[in-house]
């Protein structure tokens, strides 16, 4: 976590145009059933396994389909948006059909045990790196990471990964919406990165 308006001299969070020309990625998972749906603006690494910062996040409740596409579109009027990762399993197709009319490169994420998997593993070697930044005020980022779980699936023949029903956590959007935007850059990207230490953990 940092202090951003200290640290990250090419962001003006009040502008119009806060990052600039600069690319940025976006992941968004819709809500579905009454939890909120998350959006993140990832600054993504300059160079494979850098940092990548999380720029401005958003949870937004009680949207139809086409609310929720809409102030997706507002977003890539404020930043140049490179990619944009959408939950696109069930109702959540919804939404990614509405963002791919005015963002055809959108992708649509299938929700599967195995891409799950991977999913997680990207964030927590990212994490691990230190390369996951964001503002120090951006507690629920954490407590949206903190409450994904691995578990078994109802066959009981593979794991995956679930999020704890907590109100407080909204299922992990944030953490979820975060993960669409980092599977943008390949598993193998940080692997001669070293590790360093951090506070954020999941399972």
């Amino acid at each position: 976590m940092v202090d951003t308006l200290e640290e990250w001299e090419d962001y003006a969070p009040f502008a119009a145009n806060p990052f600039g020309s600069r690319p940025v990625w976006i992941g968004y998972d819709p809500s579905h059933r009454g939890d909120s749906a998350g959006c993140v603006v990832l600054a993504p690494p300059v160079v494979a396994g850098g940092k990548s910062g999380s720029l401005s996040v958003h949870q937004w409740k009680g949207m139809d389909f086409a609310t929720q596409a809409e102030s997706i579109r507002k977003l890539t009027e404020k930043y140049n948006v490179e990619y944009i990762g959408i939950d696109a399993t069930g109702l959540g197709v919804g939404v990614f059909q509405l963002v791919r009319s005015f963002y055809p490169a959108a992708r649509d994420i299938r929700y599967t045990p195995e891409m799950k998997t991977a999913m997680v593993l990207k964030a927590k070697d990212v994490i691990r790196r230190g390369c996951l930044e964001y503002d120090v005020s951006a507690t629920d980022i954490t407590s949206s990471f903190m409450a994904i779980r691995k578990t078994m699936t109802s066959s009981g023949r593979s794991a995956t990964y679930e999020a704890s029903r907590s109100e407080e956590a909204s299922h992990a959007d944030l953490a979820w919406a975060t993960m669409h935007a980092l599977l943008n850059e390949p598993l193998t990207a940080g692997i001669s990165t070293p590790l360093t230490s951090t506070i954020l953990e999941f399972y």
